[in-house]
């Protein structure tokens, strides 16, 4: 805590001489004694302050790169504790609102204005007020945040029927790719400031995606626009060299380029209440929204517990963000080889394994702790990857967005509520994994109620949907 009448030119955070005793330097002020103070040519000692304390409100920080010494939150904990609480808490109200613009305004539009909002976070840099520094991280995590969303609905939608794993995947190690980057320049810049303007900046470029980003067809052919469903067919044959002419597009009647795609016309738009109504859709997504917490918990959980393995902890966190691309490709494997479904259920199951197995061998055997772990790992890498494409597949174009926010939002708690998993190890240190365990053995069981989708079309309206299922059950 800075006390101003005594400190030097360039006051250090190494607690002074003067200092009284027995005092909190962090997070009170010694209250001087203006006689004794006087009397000593105004030099502070032990002995010229008085027995009380005042709160601290200002304080001398090692460097003045952090947030923290930004805002001046020195001994407030709380308040850095609750700039992620906001951000995840505008990412909650993202993920549902874009959902649902991408769905009645297009996945381009939705796309191309969230990643320009994002450059909202540039003001952040010039703000020291500490609520106007956590409205705008809200402002900009709303505006933001669903990105992700919408993005992998236009990847899978536009990747077809027989590329919707591969695309999946892509959009995966994206994610990966865009983490260790960012890591690397967090490590090359130390000043927070720089790095939000060398993050945020490039974001302006997204304009560009007005004239580069083309709309998803299927959307486009659902909601009856056939003329730019066509121009879109045709950019993709040309950069393609596909054997398919402009004419031969042109000259295909609606119904012939709908056929081929097997997309239905959408004669109604279909609303919240239509998703409520329909019971298939409503167990579709209560599996799924509890598939995308369980994923989130466990996999953001074990980045939280890697540091807490016996070794060195930067080389296990290492090795546990690395093990993400692996899992990925196992999850390309098996999910074009066995099916979507039972893929997911062995990777939970696997990953439950994995971590009891962990959790309850010595202590001794360092690598067979770390190795075991890192197994359970990939098995919910595989799982956190797999359910993206697997809602995709489940849900129908018509509403896709709007349900595949609801499961990012299901996730969005599962990364709020990871962070706090570690305090259980104070009662039991198996607690965490006993915990991890029995969320993955339940999401296996719950994807029992929904159908396997390796060789389903992609479906376009919920009446489709209500239609294969009386199918089945006529058939059963």
């Amino acid at each position: 805590c800075r006390v101003p009448e005594c400190e030097d030119a360039n006051p250090s955070v190494e607690i002074p001489k003067w200092w009284p005793q027995n005092v909190d330097a962090k997070c009170y002020r010694p209250v001087l004694d203006m006689q004794r103070y006087s009397r000593s040519n105004q030099t502070c000692s032990n002995n010229t302050f008085l027995e009380v304390l005042e709160e601290c409100h200002d304080w001398v920080f090692d460097n003045n790169n952090s947030v923290v010494a930004a805002l001046n939150i020195g001994c407030e904990s709380w308040k850095s504790t609750l700039v992620g609480c906001i951000h995840n808490a505008g990412m909650i109200v993202s993920m549902l609102i874009t959902g649902l613009i991408a769905d009645k305004v297009g996945r381009k539009p939705t796309i191309i204005f969230c990643s320009i909002g994002g450059i909202v976070g540039l003001f952040k840099i010039f703000i020291t007020n500490y609520y106007a520094y956590i409205t705008v991280e809200f402002l900009e995590s709303i505006l933001a945040s669903g990105l992700y969303t919408v993005a992998v609905v236009l990847l899978i939608e536009v990747g077809g029927e027989s590329k919707r794993v591969s695309a999946g995947v892509i959009f995966s190690y994206a994610v990966y790719v865009g983490e260790v980057c960012f890591a690397f320049i967090a490590m090359g810049l130390k000043y927070w400031k720089l790095l939000i303007i060398v993050v945020y900046s490039p974001l302006i470029l997204f304009i560009l995606y007005a004239f580069i980003l083309r709309e998803s067809t299927r959307w486009q052919m659902l909601r009856g626009k056939m003329d730019e469903a066509k121009e879109t067919l045709i950019m993709i044959t040309q950069m393609n060299k596909l054997e398919v002419t402009e004419h031969e597009i042109n000259e295909t009647s609606n119904e012939d380029l709908r056929f081929q795609f097997n997309v239905v016309v959408q004669k109604e738009k279909e609303r919240m209440r239509d998703i409520l109504a329909s019971r298939e859709i409503m167990t579709r997504l209560l599996v799924t929204s509890f598939c995308f917490f369980a994923s989130s918990f466990i996999y953001y959980g074990m980045a939280v517990h890697a540091v807490l393995l016996p070794g060195n902890k930067y080389t296990n966190f290492v090795l546990s963000s690395l093990s993400s691309f692996p899992g990925d490709l196992i999850a390309l494997y098996t999910f074009k080889r066995f099916g979507r479904k039972v893929s997911l259920q062995c990777g939970y199951i696997a990953s439950a394994v994995f971590l009891l197995a962990q959790t309850f061998s010595p202590d001794s055997i360092m690598w067979l702790k770390v190795a075991l772990f890192l197994c359970g790992k990939m098995g919910v890498v595989i799982c956190f990857t797999g359910i993206y494409t697997y809602t995709l597949e489940l849900f129908p174009t018509s509403v896709r967005g709007t349900l595949m926010g609801c499961g990012n939002t299901a996730a969005r708690f599962g990364s709020m509520l990871a962070p706090l998993t570690p305090l259980l190890s104070s009662e039991f240190a198996a607690l965490p994994s006993i915990l991890f365990a029995s969320v993955s053995v339940v999401a296996a069981l719950t994807l029992t109620f929904t159908p396997e989708t390796k060789t389903l079309p992609m479906f376009d309206t919920i009446a489709q949907i209500e239609s294969q299922k009386t199918k089945i059950m006529t058939h059963l």
